[in-house]
């Protein structure tokens, strides 16, 4: 079952594209990356990576709620990079296999750092209220804070789009991080119910809540590797045609002619003649020296073609002048 899994996760992140292009611009939405939040462990205790990628994984799941985005897998590369080797090592049928190159390109990068994130307890004592042993007794409180510092970067240019921040409290139970850097996520997240219920989930969840809702307003830009795969585009076709320009234009000559509907000619799809098209055609006339060698020719227009057929490198033309065509007469693009 896990491996079916991961097999989807790799088919809807690697889908192998052709030109026509990935799935996030089938849909027209552009793509991003929530890389695992950084924080300061000489500031924040108990500070790890996994507690970073953790409250990424919490941020993509509510982002991943507008709609606005393709958000692509940052967090489990690793694993979808293992499920590349192991079809390259054989163990996965060739037909099924995840081919390296695939995976999409990111438009957006979503980065945040942590700068606040920890419980504070407090004890109210109750000394005040009864005499003897229970005098020393108190309240124990816990207040959670969060303060998150992120911005919205363009990853072709590294053009920052937009910058905030997102502070939240919440007075509670508490949650030990003394054991979150172990695990994925290392505890921090919404498959674990205790963080969740804590005073410090429930201020995570707050501080993420107005991230995407600073987020959902967003008009988002044409992306810099958007336009540079366009830019690309539209060179390519640009290329292609003046290519098929230039093999319009390259002259033809007639090979045969039955009569003046069946004439054959040494242009075609190839050149990007097709049914309907019209050409010139010319009339040759060659000056010959005493030895009946070939001097100089001279091109005298007739009238035009029009293609009736086109196989690649022949056409069938026909022709409605006056003239008697002959084999060795020329063609060209009008």
């Amino acid at each position: 079952m896990k491996r079916n899994l991961l097999h989807l996760a790799c088919g809807l992140i690697l889908a192998a594209a052709a030109p026509a292009s990935l799935l996030a611009d089938d849909e027209g939405l552009p793509t991003l990356i929530v890389p695992a939040f950084t924080g300061d462990s000489t500031a924040l205790a108990y500070w790890q990576p996994a507690m970073g990628a953790g409250l990424s994984e919490m941020l993509i799941t509510e982002v991943g709620k507008l709609n606005k985005f393709q958000v692509l897998e940052t967090t489990q590369l690793d694993a979808l990079k293992d499920e590349i080797k192991m079809g390259d090592d054989g163990w996965v049928e060739p037909s099924e296999k995840v081919e390296k190159g695939g995976f999409a390109g990111a438009d957006f990068m979503f980065n945040a750092k942590v700068t606040r994130f920890g419980n504070k307890d407090t004890q109210v004592g109750l000394g005040g209220f009864a005499s003897g042993a229970l005098g020393g007794l108190g309240v124990h409180q816990t207040t959670a804070d969060i303060r998150l510092d992120w911005r919205l970067v363009d990853v072709a240019t590294r053009k920052i789009i937009k910058t905030g921040s997102a502070t939240a409290s919440q007075k509670g139970g508490g949650f030990s991080l003394g054991g979150a850097g172990t695990g994925g996520g290392g505890g921090i997240g919404f498959d674990n119910q205790e963080f969740v219920d804590s005073a410090l989930g429930k201020a995570t969840v707050k501080a993420l809540a107005i991230i995407t809702a600073d987020l959902a307003p967003i008009t988002w830009p044409e992306s810099g590797r958007h336009k540079r795969k366009m830019a690309a585009a539209g060179k390519e076709a640009a290329t292609a045609a003046a290519a098929a320009d230039g093999m319009r234009q390259v002259p033809g000559k007639v090979l045969a002619v039955v009569d003046k509907d069946t004439i054959i000619i040494s242009l075609g799809g190839k050149n990007g003649f097709k049914p309907g098209d019209k050409l010139n055609l010319y009339e040759i006339n060659e000056v010959k020296d005493d030895k009946g060698a070939v001097v100089f020719t001279d091109e005298k227009l007739v009238g035009e073609v029009t293609v009736q057929s086109a196989q690649d490198e022949r056409s069938k033309v026909s022709y409605s002048g006056d003239k008697d065509v002959k084999p060795g007469w020329t063609v060209k693009a009008k």
